[in-house]
């Protein structure tokens, strides 16, 4: 007899039952979506491979780090369609893993190109502010502490920026400004989620910095971690805490609003037909507002049209 009857029907869920903790429904569609991470982060290695094979080209020519990196670009249009996978994996949706990766890889291109390109620029830019603050602090030159503070300052905001960028452009119809200008709104408002998902990233990250000093075996294990699970992990932990905040500060005002207007609409169409019963001498008929003599004018040729051919 067998242990478990996956044939049968189950138990289901209750109506009354109490939602799950945030930390538990995490660790149970992790679980749950193991597997099916697992091969989309195969999939998104195709592009990554083939975008540090660029890398590695440009850089054996001898031209600037800086230039060498551009084709890492490439790489978000792919971002999208990771996004959108684990974005509907954290909402307990459906997705399949290629068809859906590619299509919206493909129908989002070009936006999420330029968000690509703005990254880099902003990298670059960041990263030049910071070596020369942080060369000048060391020259004696305690004024650049307040430049360098900045550009950290900007760096945390952007990153906390990435965390909603790809997920609206793949999930609003928006343009890149209007995408930008709630993605640095939901930086500060989502400050909390934004926190929770950078140490949660950092832990990861250090704890496979620990195993690779650890031993030889363990090195080897992070290493297979990172290569199997390290970018549906990300994707899938940040769209887990972040869309809540897209769903509470920008998806459902707009249905709000759109309720509003509706309700608004139907008044108005109600105070508009209320116009006849308070003036006599108009009726409402047939989407329209006549006077009730011409209505009877016509009511009574029809009368005498039909008493005519009746008598005939």
């Amino acid at each position: 007899m067998p242990l478990f009857h996956y044939s049968q029907p189950g138990p289901g869920v209750s109506k009354n039952a109490p939602p799950k903790k945030k930390i538990v429904l995490y660790f149970e569609l992790l679980g749950r979506k193991f597997f099916p991470l697992l091969k989309l982060n195969l999939l998104f290695l195709i592009p990554v491979a083939i975008a540090a094979v660029l890398v590695f080209i440009l850089g054996t020519t001898g031209v600037v780090l800086y230039i060498a990196c551009i084709p890492l670009i490439l790489l978000a249009p792919f971002l999208g369609g990771l996004t959108y996978v684990t974005r509907n994996y954290a909402r307990e949706e459906h997705a399949f893993i290629l068809s859906d990766f590619w299509d919206t890889a493909k129908s989002n291109w070009k936006q999420l190109m330029v968000h690509g390109i703005i990254t880099y620029l902003f990298i670059v830019f960041m990263d030049i502010s910071i070596r020369f603050s942080s060369l000048q602090i060391v020259q004696g030159r305690s004024f650049f502490y307040i430049p360098l503070v900045v550009c950290l300052l900007f760096c945390v905001i952007f990153l906390f920026m990435q965390y909603y960028i790809p997920l609206m452009i793949i999930t609003l119809e928006l343009n890149l400004k209007a995408i930008y200008k709630n993605a640095w709104i939901l930086s500060i408002a989502g400050f909390k989620q934004n926190i929770l998902v950078t140490l949660v990233l950092i832990l990861s990250f250090a704890l496979m910095l620990f195993l690779c000093v650890l031993s030889i075996p363990t090195m080897l294990i992070a290493f297979l971690l990172c290569g199997l699970f390290l970018f549906s992990f990300i994707s899938f932990t940040v769209n887990f805490a972040v869309y809540p905040n897209i769903e509470d500060y920008l998806i459902k005002p707009y249905y709000q609003k759109q309720e509003s207007q509706e309700e608004k609409e139907e008044k108005t169409e109600e105070k508009e037909r209320e116009i006849p019963k308070k003036n006599s001498e108009y009726v409402y008929e047939n989407g329209k507002l006549i006077k009730k003599s011409l209505l009877e004018q016509e009511v009574l040729f029809e009368d005498s049209s039909v008493n005519k051919k009746e008598e005939r």
